[in-house]
């Protein structure tokens, strides 16, 4: 969800509203669908998050009785342009905002954690036992390892 655009509200046009609540005073309670559509009157339009649901169910197999009784086509456009508008404004502000020389609007700030090892820097194994520091298989394992690095650097 956009964090730019989650607490917006979207009023819903007259002509739209006007058609809805004709729909609704026409329509048996016991309908499916009938719930979202006495909820779109009585609210008068949509906050961001119900947008998105609703014209993600609209775009991937909404019941088309229920598609029909919510505004269909019509309800489906207003929320597609409504929707596709509020994005570009946000867009477009943070665009102007890096060309303008601040950094990365897309992107939140934050601090990097100090126990976190970035690089993945592996320490060199210490010999602890005999048998290691005879055989030397500390070091081997590192120097294994650094040829792999230098045999993918070259190839």
């Amino acid at each position: 969800m956009n964090k730019d655009l989650k607490n917006d509200f979207y009023k819903l046009p007259d002509e739209l509203l006007g058609h809805l609540t004709n729909t609704l005073k026409s329509t048996n309670k016991n309908v499916n669908g009938y719930e979202r559509l006495s909820n779109l009157c009585r609210n008068t339009g949509v906050n961001y998050g119900q947008a998105k649901k609703i014209k993600h169910e609209m775009e991937n197999g909404m019941d088309p009785q229920v598609y029909k009784l919510v505004g269909g086509d019509d309800l489906f456009s207003w929320l597609n342009d409504k929707l596709t508008r509020e994005r570009k404004i946000v867009d477009t502000s943070k665009r102007r905002k890096m060309d303008a020389g601040l950094e990365n609007q897309f992107k939140k700030t934050h601090t990097k954690s100090v126990n976190a090892n970035p690089t993945k820097v592996r320490l060199v194994k210490v010999q602890k036992n005999a048998d290691e520091i005879v055989n030397n298989r500390a070091v081997y394992t590192e120097t294994s390892r650094i040829k792999e690095i230098i045999n993918k650097i070259i190839i």
